[in-house]
């Protein structure tokens, strides 16, 4: 018989895909059954990372939204930038080119996806060529209210 609800202390799973990330899983299809979002808590370590290449991260179908727990990084999509603060939220629609760089050397952030996403998804990168043009894409495909609020 399933369960009515699900709780933990600690992340059920901990993965490090690059040095200076690592991203503790919550809640997501490994942990319960969930199929319309999982969370993440994410520390970045801006000491530890890479200098990025202006790659960025995109994941198809998927809703994201950050809240900001600790420290401030920048958001940015192929034609804006934001500034993430503790208490902040970032919203980034499904498939649209993103990247995080964390502006404090401790960084830590909870990542709301929707629909869920597993731990063993991987996302894709795309340059900034092709990140410009998918963003394009998407605003010209939005509502017209979305629209209005993204010139």
């Amino acid at each position: 018989m399933p369960r009515e609800c699900y709780s933990w202390q600690k992340p059920v799973a901990e993965y490090a895909p690059v040095q200076g990330l690592t991203r503790r899983l919550f809640i997501a299809p490994e942990t319960c059954p969930t199929k319309c979002m999982s969370i993440w808590i994410v520390h970045l370590d801006r000491q530890k990372m890479k200098a990025s290449d202006g790659a960025f991260d995109v994941h198809d179908d998927v809703e994201e939204a950050i809240y900001g727990l600790k420290g401030r990084m920048r958001v940015s999509t192929p034609n804006e930038n934001r500034i993430l603060k503790p208490g902040g939220f970032v919203w980034i629609p499904a498939g649209m080119p993103h990247s995080s760089k964390p502006l404090q050397n401790k960084v830590v952030f909870m990542a709301i996806y929707a629909p869920a996403r597993s731990g063993r998804e991987r996302n894709r990168l795309v340059s900034a060529r092709e990140g410009k043009r998918i963003a394009h894409e998407i605003i010209k495909n939005a509502a017209p209210w979305h629209r209005a609020n993204h010139r």
